[in-house]
């Protein structure tokens, strides 16, 4: 959390503190960035795993921070004088000041054709030859295991939703070669194939029955895949995510510092590649933005260890809800929508609101994606996000410039990356990218339409 934002929290709670202070706080010059320090790891330890609740998250992001933040007196200053805070980690030029654990620059800042985009996160062919089983999961929202192919390369390996065939495989790789080529570190994800006879159950293979371990026989494995839709050749289609170099340390915030990471020296939420990735999130739909789809990996490269930080999971974005699809609201309001509320209430449900218009697809591998009802500047995730909260212009324009430079080569690779088996579907989602796209150029970068990514192999 930010020194500002703690103090406009103090002076909101402390009636002991003249409410000028409070203002004399909220209205520091806004422009002032503070200095990255980067501490030597020498002799510092490494850090250790620590995991966030989903639950607490959710209702934290929810419930809790916006009743905070409506009482801040210091946020409310910065508001009503058009004086806020801007990212501490730009420089001169007001460009993210590298290194950043978080983002390189490739599109809108590099040329990056469609062929780099696509081999950029990895190889993108998948598991080779037999699989191995080592772990599974059969449980919650939905089922999925662990394998390690001929290769000994190691994958993650996920299921689509029953009723909705190809749709979070589709997503999850589209969205993973689009989120890469914008800069930001994800898994090598890609669509796989494989048959029942592929898999191979490891020797120490176990998955969790009550917290306790149990090992995987081929019983196990017959009931977990029984109900997963096939390819009409007997085939399973998942979505094969490479499991991540480095030792695993849990997922990281939209807010505050990880404190036992000593580069991490800036309050996330200051961070103008973490905010500026709202317009990234809004041109894919990205409504499962949270910490829940981020992880912390401590790797070595170029003889120096370090924390590296991640997306994962894009399930949750275009039109898929991970387990379902995405409907007219998402993306326009949150889970807990108090303005919503609030509108129905006062005109007692009579109003409607401008997604109640759109038009569904109708194509159970795409889901509910639209453009025509797309607000670039009033989308929303499924819960309220930290650093988007406390995002400007300034950051929006920089995520929109990146969004610009995807060409419509660019997403019709991405696009191809999913397999979608119905041509109509890939079509459509072709068009809408493109014209979502279109719309946060037109919003955010006035007058530059003309030098967006259309039609255009490079940026």
């Amino acid at each position: 959390m930010s020194r500002g934002r703690m103090s406009g929290r103090r002076c909101a709670r402390g009636p002991w503190i003249p409410a000028g202070l409070c203002l004399a706080l909220a209205l520091r010059p806004a422009t002032a960035h503070a200095q990255t320090t980067v501490v030597r790891t020498d002799s510092v330890p490494p850090p250790v795993e620590q995991h966030i609740s989903y639950h607490y998250d959710a209702v934290e992001q929810s419930l809790v921070r916006p009743v905070t933040r409506s009482l801040d007196l210091s946020l409310l200053a910065r508001k009503l004088s058009k004086n806020q805070r801007e990212a501490a980690n730009v420089d001169a030029a007001d460009q993210v000041r590298l290194p950043s654990t978080w983002w390189q620059p490739r599109l809108g800042f590099r040329p990056v054709s469609p062929e780099e985009m696509l081999a950029g996160p990895g190889a993108g062919t998948g598991p080779a030859g037999k699989w191995t089983v080592t772990r599974a999961k059969s449980q919650g929202v939905s089922k999925g295991f662990r394998i390690k192919d001929a290769r000994g390369v190691r994958f993650s390996i996920k299921f689509d939703p029953v009723k909705y065939p190809e749709l979070t495989t589709s997503a999850d790789v589209v969205v993973s070669k689009l989120i890469w080529a914008a800069g930001y570190n994800v898994p090598d994800n890609s669509i796989a194939f494989f048959r029942r006879e592929d898999l191979v159950i490891g020797a120490d293979a176990t998955h969790d029955v009550a917290g306790k371990k149990v090992k995987i026989d081929e019983a196990f494995m017959d009931e977990l895949l029984r109900g997963i839709p096939q390819e009409p050749d007997g085939r399973y289609r998942v979505v094969a995510s490479r499991i991540l170099d480095g030792k695993p340390l849990g997922e990281w915030r939209y807010s505050r510092r990880r404190t036992d990471d000593p580069e991490d020296a800036i309050p996330h939420e200051l961070r103008r590649e973490i905010r500026g990735l709202y317009a990234i999130c809004a041109w894919t739909n990205h409504t499962d933005c949270s910490a829940r789809n981020t992880i912390d990996m401590y790797v070595n490269d170029g003889g120096r260890s370090f924390v590296r930080h991640y997306l994962i999971d894009f399930s949750g974005c275009l039109g898929s809800a991970s387990i379902t699809a995405q409907t007219p609201r998402d993306g326009n309001e949150y889970l807990v929508n108090f303005g919503s509320i609030t509108k129905s209430l006062v005109t007692l449900g009579l109003m409607p609101f401008k997604w109640e218009h759109a038009v569904d697809p109708g194509m159970p591998s795409v889901g509910f994606i639209d453009a025509d009802t797309f607000d670039p500047g009033a989308w929303r995730p499924f819960i309220p996000n930290p650093a988007f909260d406390v995002r400007t212009e300034a950051d929006i324009r920089w995520g929109a410039r990146i969004v610009a430079a995807f060409s419509d080569a660019h997403i019709r690779a991405a696009v191809d990356a999913g397999r979608y088996s119905d041509p109509r579907a890939a079509e459509y989602l072709r068009r809408i990218l493109g014209e979502r796209r279109d719309k946060i150029v037109q919003r955010w970068l006035p007058g530059t339409l003309a030098e967006s990514g259309r039609d255009r192999g490079q940026p």
